[in-house]
């Protein structure tokens, strides 16, 4: 499972309390084998409690990407970008008589809110330079991260909140070397983020060669601004 956890709700942005718990709660109820957070924040670390290993990688604010899993992670690593923020946090486990490696990466947002937008040039500018300002940093995020995916001896798996979408340069990047298990299952639409009430598809497990994908789910719940997203696997 990969899910874009919005720090769990730490700054209230749904009016629920109980968000937080109502997470916990999903998780234990789908019992996936591993699940990859992204926007993980480390103070409710304690929230997910069904797994006996994890692995966590921070950035600023204590909050970061994080893999649970029930099989033990022989080895863990991080992936970083030129200025050391973590792209990717990696684990190998063991599936049946092979090492299996399982990657989790969050890309940089765009952080924009047309809601907000005031219809001038200035905006107008501002969003223009932005916009290519993130393309440029996903860019390098992408030929650091498949770099290092591509000297995997093992073969791997990625759950990654791209901040963009299957028509985007990234994500062809990646799809030139990675299966996308979403279109391999036999999917054409899917939403897993609401943008200012635009469904986009931002989320994704990815795979390479010797993995076959048995079943994809998106999950609707409204725990985050994101959905989570579920795939079983043949290795």
């Amino acid at each position: 499972m990969s899910y874009n956890v919005r720090l769990f709700n730490h700054y209230n942005w749904i009016k629920n309390s109980s968000t937080k718990e109502d997470i916990r709660t999903f998780i234990n109820e789908k019992k996936p084998e591993f699940v990859a957070f992204q926007e993980f924040h480390y103070d409710y670390k304690e929230l997910i409690d069904g797994y006996k290993h994890s692995y966590i990688g921070l950035n600023e604010g204590n909050v970061g990407l994080a893999i649970f899993g029930n099989r033990k992670m022989i080895n863990k690593g991080q992936v970083l970008s030129d200025n050391k923020r973590k792209i990717a946090i990696y684990v190998d486990f063991i599936q049946k008589n092979d090492t299996v490696r399982l990657y989790n990466s969050h890309f940089k947002s765009y952080n924009l809110n047309p809601m907000s937008f005031k219809p001038n040039k200035e905006t107008f500018l501002k969003v223009v330079a932005k916009t290519k300002m993130v393309h440029e940093i996903q860019n390098n995020e992408c030929s650091i991260l498949i770099n290092h995916m591509k000297k995997s001896p093992y073969p791997l798996l990625m759950a990654i909140d791209l901040n963009n979408t299957p028509d985007s340069f990234v994500y062809k990047r990646i799809n030139d070397f990675y299966f996308d298990s979403y279109t391999q299952n036999g999917f054409d639409f899917g939403a897993t983020y609401d943008f200012s009430f635009l469904p986009i598809r931002i989320d994704y497990i990815f795979y390479s060669k010797l993995v076959k994908v048995n079943s994809y789910q998106i999950h609707n719940v409204k725990l985050s601004d994101h959905k989570p997203i579920s795939v079983f696997f043949d290795i």
